[in-house]
């Protein structure tokens, strides 16, 4: 310990003898741990422990049902019961539901997002109140509106009651409804959706009585809209325990054809489930990491050749403790322990860089008023991460200045470290072999950076079939505030009269969804008159509630018959819009109009044809979809979304909006209000991801390459001024000394740029599969990036090889 002691302080007294050197050391090294830092601070979050606040989180797994060609869709409530009483791998199944809450009196009401859950949901999470208790054994019944109670999060008790102990047993006003306060959750829970943050819980059962629904939204089995989770009995794999599930499956499509058929059911490890922040930000997130592991090992490069150089310049040092009888081994040991020093300090400064680093995602989170929580606490599990990484630098950049060390010859180290100056033939090789490798890891970075940047632009153009330019949206609770059926389809009737007559308003419609965002939409089971589905073909197709005036809003044009009127209501026949793909797919080259399709138990003539639009994604496959009037299908638990067009910028239509449902009735609410072109970015978040932060982790490994270039080229030339100033002295020009240090340099780059080519167009095509019309070995791409790291390492080679033209040969020989 004493020795160690000894070597720790006999570093920092060498380090601080050469500031320079210490200084670019140290903030190359914790830029290169602080954005490792900062990235696995998100996969910590989003894909390692997803559910803050939950006990044993490793047996939790995501329970989601399949349609019959493989898509993942939420759970009915009546399937959940059936699996929970009949699962025996499992030793609970928990199910959930976000539900954004109108909380207090109507004059005082605030917006909460929350969750509609299962009366067991706490305890299958193994989540411990704070305070008072969560749901009792007695209220995990089905009883539907048996169960008025709450458990609240401790930021909604520390802002609403001040922290009062006294809350426990007071009511709640919720949706207009009174809800006991049973018990305050922990801060760290943030619910059962990883990357959102939820404040309220209540059982699922209350759902009608909260949101106006029918009592058949859970007793029905099409009604699909519940999250599961689910936790594994000790030693139970996720393997064995999908086995059961699938059987059980089986089963219940055998008991309930008309709503199971092919209906299957998944376990899958939370990382994998569909639903949550990892299903969007699971892919890029990984392939960031792998890129800012390119990063360290440029960084650890970097530094190792900066070491390197300094090892040279004391070899005589090193020498003369050889000389003295210290062992190869002890001085080994004494400059492992410099480098953990340097790399210690370097950790040391990383910390607070990446939790700066880490807050960076939430600024890309699009505005569509969804409780997000990308926020990152420092935890044990990045701090260990970031002291491994420490570990990691302080070996990657010293092995080379250690196994050089320890191989000296001391006759060899006093010729080359003696008077002449000029570096040995080995450590020469060594520096530029790692310049090389830091040019190949840049170009891989630069490609991948240039691969998503093209992407995202592509997805960006990609026409959706709409146009959301001067199109404001946003959400109505017409549910919180008591509104049944009939009155919400009167109010929003009478809301869009009064909007269209508002200055700057061209036109008004609403529909039950918004495209292109982060809701997954709705779809029903068809039958289309004449045509016969194949073998387990899935006959669910996605469609939209929508009014009146919805395709003139949206600019999607009317290919065939007509839109709908306001006449299209329950007592007239049910009518239904198709686009394009759906034609082509049940009908051919047919004309649809006045065919007849089946949904929701009756039969629906269509009566016009429009364009193919995007529903989920930009570059998602032409999908068939169809369209039902607001009147006749519009049930309680659909959302309401109001579109305004504008001539010009579509937030003049917010205050009209605003104003006219404050007039109309002060106790609904308007949220979520947000052009159209801002909300459909929702789509491409991943994409924006990837591309904004590949592409800031792009130009920093090329900033780093072209700064290893240059130091290696300077300090190359700074030992060979002697041999430079002969040359000049016997006849040479300085442009030829130019040319000959460029050349070096240039043959440096073009090696690593030889080798990052094969590297990239290997590992580029495990990311095939997130590009948008881009392909992995894009050869505009690989060129580009090849000719702008070529044109920066020039540069950088420049700046000594100038130098080393202006060396005065007079005052080198002098010297000699």
């Amino acid at each position: 310990m004493n020795s160690l002691l000894q070597d720790i302080r006999y570093s920092l007294r060498v380090l601080r003898k050469s500031p320079g050197f210490t200084l670019v050391a140290v903030l190359t090294l914790a830029v290169g741990i602080a954005s490792n830092t900062a990235v696995f601070s998100w996969i910590e979050m989003v894909l390692l422990h997803p559910l803050p606040g939950v006990a044993d989180s490793n047996r939790l797994v995501s329970f989601e049902t399949t349609t019959p060609n493989g898509e993942f869709i939420p759970n009915s409530y009546p399937d959940y019961r059936d699996y929970r009483d009949h699962l025996t791998l499992v030793s609970g199944l928990a199910i959930s539901t976000p539900n954004p809450f109108s909380v207090g009196d109507d004059e005082h009401a605030e917006r909460v997002f929350g969750e509609l859950v299962s009366g067991n949901y706490f305890d299958v999470l193994g989540v411990k109140p704070i305070l008072g208790r969560t749901f009792s054994p007695q209220e995990y019944g089905d009883a539907q509106g048996g169960y008025p109670v709450a458990v609240i999060g401790e930021n909604l008790w520390n802002r609403r009651y001040q922290r009062d102990p006294a809350v426990l047993g007071r009511t709640i006003r919720v949706n207009r409804q009174q809800l006991t306060i049973v018990g305050v959750a922990p801060a760290e829970f943030r619910g059962s959706l990883g990357g959102l943050s939820f404040e309220l819980w209540t059982p699922a059962v209350m759902a009608p009585q909260l949101n106006t629904m029918p009592d058949w939204i859970l007793t029905e089995r099409k009604s699909r809209m519940f999250f599961g989770i689910a936790r594994l009995k000790p030693g139970i794999t996720p393997a064995r325990a999908a086995a059961e599930v699938k059987a059980l499956a089986q089963q219940l499509a055998r008991d309930n054809p008309a709503a199971n058929q092919g209906i299957g059911a998944a376990i899958l490890p939370l990382s994998d489930g569909h639903f949550g922040a990892q299903s969007t930000l699971g892919a890029p997130l990984r392939i960031l990491m792998a890129v800012c592991g390119v990063v360290l090992l440029i960084v650890c490069a970097n530094v190792a050749n900066l070491l390197l150089a300094r090892a040279a310049s004391r070899q005589k040092e090193y020498g003369l403790r050889l000389a003295l009888g210290g062992g190869r081994l002890r001085l080994a040991r004494q400059l492992f322990t410099e480098n953990l020093v340097l790399a210690g300090l370097a950790t040391f400064a990383a910390v607070p860089l990446a939790l700066w680093m880490s807050q960076s995602l939430g600024y890309l989170i699009p505005q569509n008023g969804l409780p997000f929580a990308l926020d990152v606490p420092m935890n044990w599990q990045i701090l260990a991460f970031t002291l491994l990484l420490c570990l990691a630098a302080t070996i990657a950049s010293g092995m080379a200045p250690i196994l050089q060390v320890s191989r000296i010859d001391l006759n060899g180290a006093l010729k080359e470290g003696g008077r002449s100056g000029s570096p040995g033939a080995q450590s020469q090789r060594l520096r530029n072999l790692l310049v090389t490798s830091e040019v190949a890891l840049a170009l891989v970075a630069l490609i991948g950076a240039g691969l998503f940047a093209r992407s995202f632009q592509f997805a960006r153009q990609i026409d959706p079939g709409f146009d959301p330019r001067g199109v404001l949206v946003s959400h109505l609770s017409l549910s919180s505030a008591g509104y049944k059926v009939p009155d919400r389809i009167k109010f929003c009737v009478r809301l869009r009269q009064l909007l269209e007559s508002q200055p700057g308003i061209a036109s008004v419609s609403y529909a039950d969804y918004i495209p292109l965002g982060f809701a997954d939409g709705s779809w029903e089971d068809l039958n289309v008159e004449g045509y016969t589905p194949g073998t387990s073909e899935n006959m669910k197709i996605y469609r939209t509630v929508v009014a009146p005036g919805y395709f003139d809003v949206m600019r999607v044009p009317l290919l065939e018959g007509r839109d709908f009127t306001e006449l299209d209501d329950l007592n007239t026949q049910p009518v239904m819009v198709v686009n394009q793909r759906f034609v082509k797919r049940f009908f051919g080259s047919a004309n649809p109009i006045g065919r007849k399709v089946k949904g929701w138990g009756k039969w629906f003539t269509i009566v016009g044809l429009v364009k193919d639009t995007k529903y989920h994604a930009p570059n998602e496959d032409q999908r068939a979809l169809f369209y039902v009037p607001f009147r006749q299908v519009y049930r309680e638990e659909l959302p309401i979304a109001f579109y305004a067009r504008t001539a010009g910028d579509p937030n003049i239509a917010l205050a009209a909006v605003r104003r006219e449902v404050q007039q109309m009735d002060p106790n609904v609410s308007v949220f979520d209000a947000t052009p159209l072109s801002d909300y459909i970015t929702a789509s491409l978040f991943a994409q924006k991801i990837a591309a904004s932060l590949l592409a800031l982790l792009g130009a920093l490994a090329l900033g780093l390459a072209a700064v290893g270039l240059y130091c290696v080229m300077a300090y190359s030339i700074a030992q060979r001024t002697q041999e430079i100033g002969i040359r000049m002295a016997l006849g040479a020009k300085p442009r030829d000394v130019l040319l000959l240090i460029v050349r070096q340099a240039m043959g440096i780059v073009l090696a690593g740029i030889v080798v990052g080519t094969l590297v990239a167009s290997t590992l580029t095509r495990a990311a095939a599969g997130l590009l948008v019309k881009v392909s992995a070995t894009d050869p505009m791409i690989f060129g580009g990036a090849a000719l702008f790291l070529a044109v920066i390492g020039l540069i950088a080679a420049c700046f000594p090889a100038i130098r080393a033209a202006r060396i005065d040969p007079n005052v080198t020989l002098r010297g000699l």
